[in-house]
């Protein structure tokens, strides 16, 4: 999962995805291009469909002009009407003869009775219930019945109708002539020399559905009511607009309407232009297609240079740069990127990264040497500061303590004598007063340097320390400590006993504990000092940031002293919980001038 995050959000996979989004516009104008190239033959197969649809309406005023011409020979023959003394039959033939594209010829009286017709039929036939008779008697005009489908007629038909009238304009008979729903024949042969797409049909239907013509295969579709209702209801609906939807043979197909005002039949007619979506763009989706792999190999060899040239030029000085920055920050300053330091960007961030290593180096050198002296100094401070203590405290005890003693007695001894009885009061006044200075000598004596520290030792130093500090505060404390193998330095004795010191005398002053509890133990190589109590406790971050602001010097005390001795001071405490002091010192100390000397050379 690592492996995959660092691919994926690694400089070289951003740098192959800009190459990928700098073909994406062209990848874009691609697919701009085959939608366009799509749309437009969209709209090309709409014109074609008008087109069909004018081709359509032309043969149709060709077939009403041939219908018309031949009942208007068949209505003004000598030999057609009821008056006639010829049998109409006879002439009917002839007629039918010459225009064998019609089915049949007839002639029926103005009671609809049939007279003649070239089909058979019976002559008791009545036809005044069909449309053709009734709009022609109706019109007196020229006219053009319904459709007759099946079972009515063995094949689908259409049936045209004219009046017979007489010299004075009254009706005398009506003739008619039917043709079979084929009749676009010519519409066919034209339809054949047309560049029409493999799978492609045209369609004339009706507001009923029904196929008043077809190509291909006409007289498998004519006559029948074979189109989805759906996209006869959006024919007739939005006739400009195409449309897709499943196909004849279920293919999804693109569906393009044309308008036909035809005469044919009651209503508008449309003519519907289908084509499977993959023929129609079949061209288009080669060429996209051919594009996008020309794209794809362009891209791909773009990312091969891409990959190669990114390894060479950024990712092997990016790495090194991020393996010298690594070192740098685990505080390795001699850490160099070892490239050359060119006049592009990434050589002047070499360059940039060099120097700053090497000036971080030069100042962590500087900063060493006057860490050194500044930690001489502090050592030097406090080994003045511990002799002054120390000096001090053996001149209260010694020099001042003993002629405070010398004063004692030679009160006692006149408060003895019995010459001086009325000095008494004051003799005893004086001799309490001297006591007091006196153990206030003592303890000021054992306060800056108790003698015990060098004369025993830290152990003894610290538990004679706790339990005084522990009596006069009147706190219950416990000392724990674990035998050393060995006596500390002096030093460490010393910065050890001063923590300790602090931190009891914190426990007197501001605790408010009721015990205490000091360890000392040895682990690690380290002396370890434990002061814990069971008092209110503090926010350990606020009192530090006190005593940052010199508010409160105890802590930092503590830990100067620590660090100066080179170990620590960890402080952990919180409202209500008590405070523990840990502190650890090693024991393998080595003196300031002692480690100034081992590291000259810095």
């Amino acid at each position: 999962m690592n492996r995959i995050r660092q691919i994926l959000f690694g400089l070289r996979f951003r740098l192959l995805l800009l190459v990928l989004v700098a073909c994406a516009p062209l990848a874009a104008l691609t697919l701009h291009r085959a939608w366009e190239e799509r749309e437009r033959q969209v709209a090309n197969w709409q014109r074609r469909a008008q087109q069909f649809a004018e081709l359509a309406l032309e043969e149709e005023e060709n077939l009403l002009a041939s219908a018309r011409q031949l009942l208007f020979a068949v209505a003004e023959s000598p030999h057609i009407g009821p008056g006639s003394s010829n049998n109409p039959q006879k002439t009917l033939e002839e007629f039918l003869a010459l225009n064998p594209q019609y089915a049949n010829l007839g002639v029926v009286n103005t009671n609809g009775q049939l007279l003649a017709s070239t089909a058979p039929a019976p002559r008791s036939l009545n036809l005044a219930g069909e449309s053709f008779f009734r709009r022609a008697v109706e019109s007196l005009e020229f006219s053009v019945g319904d459709i007759a489908l099946p079972p009515q007629t063995p094949r689908p038909t259409l049936t045209f109708s004219r009046p017979v009238l007489d010299s004075r304009g009254q009706l005398t008979a009506v003739v008619f002539a039917t043709i079979e729903l084929n009749f676009f024949e010519g519409l066919y042969s034209q339809l054949r020399r047309l560049p029409i797409p493999r799978d492609a049909s045209w369609t004339l239907i009706n507001t009923n559905g029904l196929i008043l013509a077809r190509y291909p295969g006409p007289k498998r579709w004519v006559g029948r009511e074979s189109l989805d209702a759906a996209v006869v209801a959006r024919a007739f609906e939005s006739p400009g607009q195409p449309f897709e939807a499943p196909g004849p043979d279920g293919r999804e197909s693109i569906y393009a309407f044309a308008l036909l005002p035809t005469q044919l039949v009651a209503g508008d007619a449309r003519a519907v232009l289908c084509v499977p979506r993959q023929v129609l763009f079949a061209q288009a989706n080669r060429t996209a297609a051919q594009y996008l792999t020309w794209l794809g190999l362009a891209g791909g060899i773009a990312l091969l240079l891409g990959w190669v040239g990114s390894n060479v030029l950024v990712i092997q000085p990016i790495k090194a740069l991020v393996q010298s920055s690594t070192r740098l920050a685990r505080g390795d300053l001699s850490a160099r990127t070892g490239l050359r330091h060119g006049h592009d960007e990434l050589g002047q961030l070499t360059l940039s990264f060099d120097l700053m290593a090497q000036a971080l180096e030069q100042r962590e050198r500087e900063r060493q040497r006057a860490s050194l002296k500044l930690q001489v100094l502090s050592h030097r401070l406090v080994e003045v500061q511990e002799s002054e203590r120390r000096h001090i405290a053996r001149e209260l005890h010694d020099e001042i303590g003993q002629t405070l003693t010398v004063a004692e007695m030679n009160l006692q001894a006149a408060l003895q004598s019995p010459e001086k009885p009325a000095l008494e009061r004051r003799l005893e006044e004086s001799i309490r007063a001297v006591e007091r200075v006196l153990e206030q000598v003592h303890d000021l004596s054992l306060n800056l340097r108790p003698s015990m520290l060098d004369d025993l030792g830290l152990e003894p130093a610290l538990r004679w320390y706790t339990q005084r500090q522990a009596e006069l505060a009147g706190l219950t404390a416990e000392f724990h400590p674990v035998p050393l193998d060995k006596r500390p330095p002096p030093v460490i004795e010393t910065e050890c006993f001063r923590v300790a010191q602090e931190a009891l005398t914190n426990v007197v002053r501001h605790a408010q504990a009721r015990s205490v509890v000091v360890t000392l133990t040895q682990s690690d190589g380290c002396l370890r000092l434990s002061v814990r109590d069971d008092g209110c406790g503090f926010e350990v971050a606020q009192v530090r940031n006190r005593a940052v602001h010199g508010a409160s010097l105890g802590v930092l005390s503590m830990e100067e002293r620590a660090t100066l001795a080179g170990g620590g001071l960890e402080i952990i405490s919180a409202p209500g919980q008590g405070t523990e002091v840990r502190a650890w010192f090693p024991l393998d100390y080595h003196r300031p001038q002692e480690l100034a000397l081992e590291t000259q050379d810095l």
